[in-house]
C-alpha cells in the first residue's frame, strides 16, 4: 500500500503523543473527502484506540514500542494497533469486551449497559468504556489478535 494510502507511526507509549495521532489521523481522513461525521468517528477511534494501548499496554517481548497503522483501500477503513501486554489479566478483560462487541446485534445496549455497571460501582481512572464506544458512537468492527504476549487491535469501517 503506498504511502498515500496509509498512516504508519511507532509511538513511544507517552500521553502527549495523542495529540499528534489526532492530526495525523484527521489530515489523512481529510485528505479523503468524507463526511465530518465518518471523519469525527475515525479520530475518536484512533485515539481511544491509542489511550488504550497507553493505559494497558506494555514494550513488545524483545522490545519494541506500539505501533499504530491507519489506512485505506478506498472502500474501508481500517486502524491497528499492536503493543505489548503488561498482564493476562488485563488481556482477559479486553478480550472479553471485544468478543461481547463482536458477537452483539446491537452495541448501543452494550455501551449503555456498561455506563449503568460505572455508575452502580464507579472505579476512578478505570472506565473501559472505549472499545463500546468504538463500536456504538463510531460504528467500527473490532477485531484482535493475540499472539507472543502482544496484542493487536483491528478496528474497521465500511465507507
Amino acid at each position: 500500500m503506498s504511502s498515500s494510502n496509509s498512516v504508519n507511526i511507532t509511538i513511544n507509549p507517552t500521553w502527549n503523543i495523542i495529540k499528534e495521532i489526532q492530526e495525523k489521523a484527521s489530515k489523512f481522513i481529510g485528505g479523503l473527502n468524507l463526511s465530518k461525521d465518518f471523519s469525527d468517528s475515525t479520530v475518536m477511534c484512533a485515539t481511544e484506540l491509542i489511550e488504550n494501548a497507553i493505559k494497558y499496554g506494555s514494550e513488545k517481548p524483545g522490545g519494541g514500542n506500539i505501533e499504530f497503522n491507519l489506512n485505506t483501500d478506498g472502500k474501508k477503513i481500517v486502524i491497528t494497533i499492536s503493543n505489548g501486554v503488561r498482564s493476562e489479566d488485563e488481556i482477559r478483560v479486553c478480550v472479553m469486551h471485544i468478543e461481547k462487541i463482536k458477537n452483539s446485534k446491537d452495541p448501543s445496549a452494550l455501551y449503555t449497559e456498561r455506563l449503568k455497571e460505572l455508575m452502580k460501582n464507579p472505579k476512578p481512572g478505570v472506565s473501559q468504556l472505549g472499545l463500546f464506544r468504538i463500536a456504538y458512537e463510531g460504528r467500527f468492527r473490532l477485531d484482535y489478535t493475540y499472539r507472543d504476549r502482544v496484542l493487536t487491535i483491528t478496528a474497521c469501517r465500511k465507507i
